[in-house]
């Protein structure tokens, strides 16, 4: 009797992970019920929690599940003993997809729902398409913020310490300006140790833990590009999932800050908007840059070049890529192209004048 109420809870779990998983809800309900109802409350009291953590709450998370997943091992060699291989083989795969739905439970209602919620670009009036022409405007736009912000932005402003500070305001100020819930604790960034060499070999310059609601950030970038990749996970932490909502989001709540972040954001729109030119035009672009921003870029793909491994890179894309699609992102990582879209939305374009030098 014993063994069969354990199989039944394995069960009840697997199907409870199931049903959460695959069964539709309407946008409508998981934005008023969870993304400003349940999860801005969470994400208030679960980071706050971790922001006090000495370490990075996913290093202990990380060496918590190898340690279990030894013990657990020894445990089956005893099952194998006691009831041979067929035993052993069951008592793990019910305990593995037992363990499998208590992570999507617990991602799903800790953050993962937010996949599902309304997405941002309904709510903002519509771009205008990206032509060359706009393209080349946007760069030369931000080319020139960039060259009068860069000589106000101080190393000590570089720090993700001092970014933090600077950018816990206008993270709200964001938020409000999408219409979106200011009920947001900032996350304390975090380099992980167990992760960071990850980070430098696949070319992932932050991510959000969905289980700790901690933002985990990339050590050893170039510091320009400090002020933007924390943005951008915030705006996961606010509950943008969708990569191009959080990089939207994230740019406006740089573009409301000091120079450091803003300057960060600036880089960040030339890079995107020049990905999305070819050829001649983009060099012609790039050519017609201030010369310290030109450098900053060049100091950007050199860093990339010195720690990205091709191979990583490739197979943790593939996996990102159907971990997005899993969780109803269709076009899997190429979202983050769609943010260059949302910032020419003119609702958000319009932050660029913040930052527009004066005519002389």
């Amino acid at each position: 009797m014993r063994r069969r109420r354990r199989v039944r809870g394995w069960l009840v779990l697997a199907i409870a992970a199931g049903l959460l998983a695959a069964v539709p809800v309407p946008e409508a309900w998981v934005e008023r019920f969870y993304a400003r109802g349940f999860y801005p409350w969470l994400q208030a009291v679960v980071t706050t929690l971790t922001n006090r953590s000495p370490v990075a709450v996913i290093d202990l998370v990380l060496a918590a599940l190898v340690l279990a997943g030894l013990v657990r091992l020894l445990m089956l060699r005893r099952v194998w003993r006691r009831h041979g291989a067929l035993g052993a083989i069951g008592e793990g795969a019910r305990r593995l997809v037992r363990a499998a739905a208590i992570v999507v439970i617990v991602f799903l209602l800790s953050w993962g729902l937010n996949y599902r919620r309304e997405p941002l670009a309904g709510t903002l009036e519509p771009p205008p398409p990206a032509s060359t022409a706009i393209l080349v405007e946007v760069i030369e736009e931000a080319n020139r913020a960039a060259a009068s912000l860069r000589p106000a932005v101080r190393d000590e402003d570089l720090t993700y310490a001092a970014l933090a500070d600077d950018l816990a305001g206008p993270m709200r100020q964001a938020l409000r300006h999408v219409g979106r819930p200011q009920v947001f604790a900032p996350g304390r960034p975090r380099a992980p140790r167990l992760l960071s060499p990850f980070f430098a070999r696949a070319g992932v310059t932050g991510m959000l833990n969905p289980f700790g609601l901690e933002t985990l950030v990339h050590p050893d970038l170039v510091p320009v590009e400090h002020g933007f990749v924390l943005a951008h996970e915030w705006a996961h932490l606010a509950g943008h999932a969708d990569e191009a909502e959080a990089s939207a989001v994230g740019w406006l709540a740089c573009m409301y800050a000091g120079p450091a972040a803003a300057y960060s954001a600036n880089l960040y729109l030339i890079m995107e908007a020049g990905a999305a030119l070819h050829g001649e035009v983009r060099q012609r672009a790039f050519a017609a840059l201030d010369e310290g921003v030109r450098e900053d870029l060049a100091a950007i793909a050199a860093r990339v070049h010195a720690q990205q491994d091709p191979r990583v890179q490739r197979a943790a894309f593939r996996v990102y890529d159907e971990y997005l699609r899993a969780n109803r992102v269709e076009d899997g990582t190429a979202s983050y192209g769609r943010a260059l879209s949302l910032i020419l939305s003119p609702t958000l374009r319009s932050a660029m004048e913040r930052h527009r030098p004066a005519a002389r």
